[in-house]
């Protein structure tokens, strides 16, 4: 059966593989499958991403997903998307398969992606890919500041990253972040990675 897998599917089995079988629903499906897009050109290929209500959708990816569930290896449970047994076989198999660069990004993606609550999802793709025209979540861009505090005081992102996000030059950021008690550099030191993707 992995011999017939379209790239959606085989990257979404990885997804879910890499995110220890679930995702936290399906608008983190959406943006680490677009954030997985822009790293491999043949599912960029297969998917189709518009601007929509929460910024990129794909309904190819969609139908993909309800394609998998009506086939049995996944399914929505409390809103999460997770593997089956049947499908977390069949994503282990794929994994081992995978190249270590396609591993190493989809596993980057996952941990970083899935880290982060729906505001902080929304921020950073809207910031990092786009797409925000269309969004009913535009309040994210106006509380862009505190949510990249946030993030940086949690060690999610990089002092770096964390002022991009927030619309803001490092310097200024550097302020704003040590006016609120932040010391920018000691929550550098907790965070692992900023989750961006290279594009091939």
């Amino acid at each position: 059966m992995a011999a017939e897998l379209s790239a959606i599917e085989r990257y979404m089995l990885m997804l879910l593989y890499a995110s220890g079988g679930r995702v936290r629903g399906r608008l983190w499906l959406q943006k680490e499958m677009y954030a997985l897009s822009r790293a491999f050109e043949d599912l960029r290929e297969e998917l189709d991403f518009e601007a929509y209500s929460y910024g990129p959708f794909s309904e190819a990816l969609e139908e993909s997903r309800d394609m998998m569930e009506n086939s049995g290896l996944i399914r929505e449970v409390e809103r999460k998307v997770e593997l089956t047994d049947a499908g977390a076989r069949l994503a282990e198999f794929v994994w081992r398969q995978a190249s270590d660069r396609e591993r190493e990004i989809v596993k980057g993606v996952a941990e970083f992606m899935g880290s982060l609550d729906q505001d902080e999802l929304l921020l950073y793709t809207y910031v990092t890919y786009g797409m925000a025209e269309r969004s009913e979540r535009r309040d994210v861009m106006k509380r862009r500041v505190s949510i990249a505090l946030r993030m940086l005081r949690e060690g999610k992102v990089s002092v770096g990253l964390a002022a991009k996000l927030a619309g803001m030059p490092i310097t200024e950021f550097v302020k704003e972040a040590v006016k609120v008690g932040i010391k920018p550099f000691e929550a550098e030191e907790a965070e692992d990675g900023d989750g961006n993707v290279e594009e091939n």
